[in-house]
């Protein structure tokens, strides 16, 4: 049975942040060693949004990590969707204006999310996924991730943040299932930028309006950021919940693994530590570029060598009934991830 920590906080000021740090990287004790590279893998925030993850808890643990490793970086990729996170110079900019200015910032899938790695994993719904190239240069990961609602995976959390946060634009596209992407006519002006940006010729000019021809289409998701009026869209509602989770999860186990689920407990491809901080929970994702109101009371901070453990441990902080719908059962992603040897759902609980 995993462990584990819960360090219980309610609306804490700044300072308490700082002075709870020491704590939670005294649960990660020797975990990480002086010869480590670490991604510190978490999301930037939007610009409109304030709930998320504290720019001030991320530097007093990496100032604590930092002094134990050869090097630590922030990470995070670009997202499919037009927006500041869309390109590398963009993300990285909106990121320092956050707050995250303390460290190095790293975009694993290169300025326009097309630098990639495919990992062969040999799943239900993939054979291979797509990872941002970067991360081939980390042996092990410190995963932040803020605890909060999600309109299609019902919550968000440490699976969360590796399996959509890790793929690139590419892989994005395929959990999503967004294959067929749509020109909105009545915005689209025939500037051609998408057509001079596409890298396998699929898109054309046809009375004035893009076009995709879907034959040629590699579905590399370039045009969508490169549109500057926003006209290509993605069809969100082409995966069901079940499956984007369980594709989400097979994109986790790539990121983690690298090999056969059944070596995890003795030979981790990627090891990683995961904190998940339940304060400030939304009802929707930290992507919404909109200020949102917290949906719940403080939690508090969970610590645990298990991805599954600290995601099950959330849910049952949280309440599940607040992240399920008619469509949506949020338990999905964490059963599939014990199914593929990812942890285990039963877990010992240590307030610290």
């Amino acid at each position: 049975m995993s462990q584990v920590y819960f360090l219980k906080l309610k609306n804490p000021s700044n300072e308490e942040l700082k002075e709870v740090s020491e704590k939670i990287a005294q649960c990660w004790g020797d975990f990480f060693v002086q010869s480590d590279n670490v991604a510190i893998k978490l999301h930037f925030g939007e610009r409109k949004s304030k709930t998320y993850l504290s720019p001030v808890l991320v530097k007093a643990l990496y100032e604590k990590l930092q002094v134990q490793v050869e090097k630590a970086v922030l990470m995070d990729s670009n997202v499919l969707y037009k927006g500041e996170r869309a390109r590398a110079e963009s993300h990285k900019k909106l990121a320092l204006d956050n707050g995250f200015n303390f460290a190095p910032i790293v975009i694993a899938d290169g300025e326009k999310g097309n630098e990639e790695i495919q990992v062969e994993i040999n799943q239900k719904h993939f054979q291979k996924v797509r990872l941002g190239i970067e991360l081939k240069n980390y042996n092990k990961l410190l995963v932040i991730s803020h605890f909060k609602g999600h309109s299609a995976c019902g919550f968000g959390g440490a699976i969360k943040n590796i399996g959509m946060g890790l793929g690139s634009k590419s892989g994005k596209l395929a959990m999503h299932k967004a294959f067929n992407l749509i020109i909105n006519k009545e915005v689209c002006t025939g500037c051609g930028a998408c057509v001079r940006n596409c890298p396998s010729n699929a898109l054309y000019l046809e009375n004035n309006k893009a076009k995709i021809d879907f034959t040629k289409c590699i579905h590399c998701g370039q045009c969508i950021s490169e549109c500057p009026l926003g006209a290509i869209q993605i069809p969100w509602g082409d995966s069901s919940s079940a499956e984007l989770q369980e594709k989400i999860v097979e994109y986790t186990y790539g990121a983690l693994l690298n090999r056969p689920a059944q070596s995890y407990r003795t030979k981790a491809g990627r090891s990683a530590f995961f904190i998940n901080v339940l304060l400030g929970i939304t009802q929707r994702c930290d992507c919404v570029n909109v200020l949102q109101e917290p949906m719940m009371e403080d939690i508090g901070i969970l610590a645990s060598t298990d991805i599954v453990s600290i995601d099950q441990a959330s849910l049952d902080l949280a309440g599940k009934n607040h992240f399920t719908s008619q469509s949506i059962n949020p338990q999905t992603q964490i059963n599939y991830a014990e199914k593929l040897g990812l942890g285990e759902k039963s877990y010992q609980f240590i307030e610290i």
